[in-house]
């Protein structure tokens, strides 16, 4: 019986770790768009997660709020940071904070 509970646990694991991955790719691919959209460069080309919490999706069930922080240049010398924030797999906003003030829900 241990066993079989450490197996479960595992692929819990497993199938969180993997979910994670694939929310990230996401956000990589929406903050990449985002720069090239207003002309910045993403540095890096990564995100971090910053937050995690639990809340309510629009069709009224628990989701994941997840929030990234990534570095862009606006002028290639400066860098900046924004902010882009997933409920669930859908973007809830993308904030630049570059001197521009540039912002986008």
């Amino acid at each position: 019986m241990p066993e079989l509970l450490f197996l479960v646990l595992l692929l819990v694991l497993i199938y969180a770790w993997y979910n994670g991955l694939a929310h990230r790719e996401i956000a990589v691919r929406i903050s990449k768009d985002a720069c090239q959209r207003r002309g910045f460069q993403l540095l890096d080309g990564s995100v971090h997660l910053s937050s995690l919490s639990l809340t309510r999706c629009p069709s009224s069930h628990r989701c994941l709020r997840r929030s990234y922080r990534f570095a862009y240049s606006s002028d290639h010398v400066q860098r900046s940071d924004g902010v882009i924030i997933l409920k669930g797999r859908a973007t809830e906003s993308i904030v630049f904070s570059s001197a521009e003030g540039t912002q986008a829900s």
